[in-house]
């Protein structure tokens, strides 16, 4: 059995802190930082993103990219 897992890799540095991919992220993924001299987003928690991209979409400077990869739910190993 083969499963997605899904990776939010985010480029602050493009972030312009508008928070529109925060509002559009229903599974409470993102959220914003304000470290007292900018505002950009992070990730709260991975393995609830859905991969659905409305983050990704929404972003108008595109500091959010979601990669669906595929990995394996089963062992490597061999039984003889």
């Amino acid at each position: 059995m083969e499963m997605k897992k899904i990776e939010v890799e985010l480029f602050t540095f493009n972030c312009i802190g508008c928070g529109k991919c925060v509002s559009h992220c229903k599974q409470g993924v993102l959220k914003m930082v304000d470290n007292g001299m900018c505002r950009f987003v992070n990730v709260v928690d991975e393995t609830r993103c859905l991969g659905d991209g409305l983050c990704e979409n929404i972003c108008p400077k595109k500091a959010i990219k979601i990669t669906r990869n595929q990995t394996s739910a089963t062992n490597d190993f061999c039984f003889k």
